[in-house]
């Protein structure tokens, strides 16, 4: 894959340590052009914000768009409660509110990876399906937690308990079992062991409550009709039945856009982030100048 040459401006890049309402330490990033429609990338499950680098480093996305990225309580540098309270969906949606509010975000795209799709429901029950202009589901995203049972993949099923378990020797275990399952070839060894970090550094109960925790889903499923969307999905995903994930999806709201990627595991944004990059940015644009995304059929 060539890199880029083009130049452009250098664009303002802002980290913040944020404070979520509950006192939650929150590590959120801007980046890109203030001016331009707002994009917040929210990661997956036992990962970090370190996962949305190729979308950072795009010189397109940063000339165009606004782009933030935060970790999720729970993650990477942002704090680690390790009660059930502090995973309810309104602690969840707040922190999503608090980083847009400290970037002057307003009505912006949501980008979810894996679990950080679902944040959509904590955010639309929070605030109303009128506070984002859309959402981008990336790489087998959890609709909503109520959702993910018919979704999973079997791998996901056998995996679990050692990625849960409390024996360090599993832990280490499961953090590269994890990590080899993400993709769909193997990872470069420095990006392995980086993305190992992060879930290796993530407590147990952190992990455990981030997917378990009570969410509900009424709210969200009766309102966001309206909310376009965007599924940027591989077909080789081992954390996702996707065929059931969009199925679900089409029934939920009335417009999605479909991009399926031969080859392509659960991380589209990594594996091949050119035209995921691509496709985000002719989708986002569309839905800004009120125009139908070309759409790929299952």
């Amino acid at each position: 894959m060539a890199l880029q040459t083009q130049t452009h401006p250098p664009m303002t890049s802002r980290v913040r340590i944020l404070t979520s309402p509950d006192g939650t330490r929150i590590w959120a990033e801007s980046s890109g052009d203030a001016s331009k429609p707002p994009i917040v990338f929210v990661h997956g499950l036992s990962c970090t914000a370190l996962g949305w680098d190729k979308q950072f480093a795009d010189v397109d996305l940063k000339k165009n768009f606004h782009l933030v990225r935060y970790e999720m309580r729970g993650h990477g540098r942002s704090g680690k409660p390790l009660d059930e309270k502090d995973y309810a969906s309104i602690r969840i949606a707040e922190d999503f509110k608090t980083v847009c509010d400290a970037f002057g975000v307003v009505k912006p795209f949501m980008v979810g990876w894996s679990l950080g799709g679902c944040i959509a429901v904590d955010v639309i029950t929070a605030y109303g399906p009128e506070y984002i202009s859309g959402i981008v589901y990336v790489g087998g995203s959890i609709l909503a937690l109520n959702y993910h049972p018919p979704c999973k993949h079997p791998l996901m099923e056998e995996l679990w308990p050692v990625i849960s378990s409390l024996e360090a020797d599993d832990m280490s275990g499961g953090a590269e079992a994890f990590v080899d399952s993400c993709v769909k070839e193997p990872l470069p060894y420095d990006v392995k062991l980086l993305w190992m970090g992060g879930f290796i550094m993530q407590p147990r109960a952190a992990r455990y409550w981030s997917i378990r925790r009570v969410q509900d889903h009424t709210v969200w499923e009766t309102t966001a009709r309206q909310v376009p969307v965007l599924i940027v999905q591989g077909k080789e995903d081992l954390h996702c039945l996707y065929e059931n994930m969009i199925s679900i999806a089409r029934r939920i709201y009335d417009d999605v856009s479909v991009k399926l990627m031969d080859g392509i595991g659960h991380s589209p944004h990594f594996e091949n982030a050119a035209e995921t990059n691509k496709a985000i940015a002719a989708w986002v644009k569309g839905v800004v100048e009120g125009k139908t995304w070309q759409r790929s059929k299952l």
